[in-house]
């Protein structure tokens, strides 16, 4: 068999279930472990696949990859649920970094007007707090996307760089409970994975619907994040395994 029959066949299985083995497709396609070691590391460097210990599992791709007004009409009540639990750990006089998702543009329209700096990569972020006046509103400046309405690049996450950021609220594609958290446009995950590095607390807001799910970019591990801010609709199991890595649930 041809290996790019082989390909077909493994993405067509991963299409049926999350995730797969190798001893299993090697079974299926009567081909060394070493054959199917081969094949995966191939898809996986085509983006096809995200490769695993023992095995692979499929890429599932979520609201980053549609514009950022279609991805604000997407879970609305558990975003707007969300934005409130993070207002309430957020202290006057702080120094805030606010990625550009649709979570954290909740988030920015109920921010009191009271004195804050916050810095984000996100046009539609400026938009809302250009309004209120004690708010210090520092753009990162960068390469603009014209879809996410966001910057990025070398410019945007040097610019946080420069300042001491106490609390960085980002959002994700998919949280998995191994490899972390993951954009699927690498532009949103090369900002988040550099500028994290510069925050005191790394805030995870991220609704229920994405735990368990891996996108095509994994940018914070697991360890590299201090809460995460969720809905009331995440399973109690889920939470359970997360508080044991010793991640703050809110």
């Amino acid at each position: 068999m041809l290996a790019s029959q082989r390909h077909k066949i493994i993405l067509n299985m991963l299409a049926i279930e999350p995730d797969i083995r190798t001893t299993e497709l090697s079974k299926r396609l009567n081909v060394t472990d070493e054959t199917i070691r081969r094949d995966l590391e191939f898809l996986d460097s085509e983006k096809k696949l995200i490769r695993t210990h023992g095995g692979a599992m499929r890429i599932e791709k979520h609201a980053n990859e549609v514009p950022l007004s279609k991805r604000l009409l997407l879970n609305g009540t558990e975003k707007s649920q969300i934005a409130q639990k993070a207002l309430s750990i957020i202290k006057e006089g702080e120094v805030l970094l606010i990625d550009a998702s649709s979570t954290s543009l909740a988030l920015a329209r109920i921010l009191p007007n009271i004195k804050l700096t916050v810095i984000t990569n996100g046009y539609d972020i400026v938009a809302e707090l250009m309004s209120k006046n004690n708010i210090t509103t520092i753009m990162t400046g960068g390469k603009l996307d014209s879809i996410s309405r966001s910057f990025w690049g070398l410019i945007a996450w040097q610019t946080v760089k420069r300042f001491a950021v106490d609390k960085f609220f980002f959002s994700c594609n998919g949280l998995d409970f191994k490899r972390g958290a993951s954009e699927a446009a690498e532009l949103h995950a090369e900002f988040k994975e550099n500028a994290k590095d510069f925050c005191t607390q790394n805030i995870l807001l991220c609704d229920s619907t994405k735990f368990g799910i891996c996108s095509t970019s994994f940018f914070a591990p697991i360890d590299s994040i201090n809460t995460i801010i969720t809905d009331s609709k995440a399973s109690p199991d889920i939470l359970k395994k997360l508080r044991a890595s010793h991640i703050e649930i809110i």
